[in-house]
């Protein structure tokens, strides 16, 4: 079993029209999600909403109850590098959380929880996988680099560079993008050992005030690119197992 989960309603959109015998399934009290086959696969598809915590509580979930051996993370997220535009595809190589914040406690540094690791580190194969699928099936331009994520929405790139030039100075050549959901994905998946890829439409570059209008058809637009993409690796991922 597979999951492909995303934010928001329309960075599942495309992959809800393509499943197959869908029945929707109550988690818990709201938490709910489909199920489906799709790809040849039984599939569980997820909207957390834009929130860090409800992802965490919905992957979680998703994992105690259905067990899935991958986890696609799809949808959007929003550039703060000059050089990752919209339009262009994203793969996360880490997560980094820019909402937490222990220092003062010493519990460890800016974006660390208590415990955890100050970052969550992606499947490296997976992802030069997913490259190369990439670029055999479409001609945008495909980055790879670290991810930010946190519980507030962004337009302006001011309270982003902000943050990034404050804690993660180290990280400013490779932190590339921002969303709302991933780092908390990317724990749970870590800590149960489920391969994870994030791959992701750049919706639109922070301060660009042009793009706010279109970040949404953007990102629509991207979906049926990453699901060729997420086809590709499945479909490879099948013939390594008859080989």
């Amino acid at each position: 079993m597979i999951c492909i989960i995303g934010s928001t309603s329309d960075d599942i959109l495309y992959f809800k029209a393509k499943i197959e015998k869908l029945e929707e399934v109550t988690l818990q009290g709201s938490f709910k999600v489909w199920k489906g086959l799709m790809f040849r696969e039984e599939t569980i598809l997820c909207e957390t909403g834009p929130s860090l915590i409800n992802a965490g509580i919905y992957m979680s979930l998703i994992i105690e109850k259905f067990d899935p051996y991958m986890v696609f993370n799809v949808g959007s997220v929003y550039s703060f590098n000059d050089h990752l535009r919209q339009g262009d595809l994203f793969i996360a190589d880490r997560y980094y959380n820019s909402d937490v914040d222990f220092t003062d406690t010493k519990g460890g540094v800016y974006g660390q929880v208590p415990g955890e690791p100050p970052f969550i580190v992606a499947d490296t194969s997976l992802n030069a996988n997913a490259e190369k699928a990439a670029y055999l099936m479409t001609t945008r331009y495909v980055q790879r680099g670290f991810l930010l994520s946190g519980s507030s929405f962004h337009f302006a790139p001011n309270a982003i560079s902000s943050v990034v030039q404050n804690h993660f100075l180290a990280q400013t050549e490779n932190m590339r993008a921002y969303d709302n959901n991933s780092e908390a994905i990317a724990k749970v998946c870590r800590n149960a050992h489920v391969a994870l890829l994030t791959i992701k439409a750049v919706a639109m570059q922070m301060g660009k005030e042009r793009e706010k209008i279109t970040y949404i058809r953007a990102s629509l637009e991207m979906m049926p690119t990453i699901g060729k993409i997420i086809t590709k690796i499945l479909a490879s991922r099948t013939e390594d197992v008859l080989l």
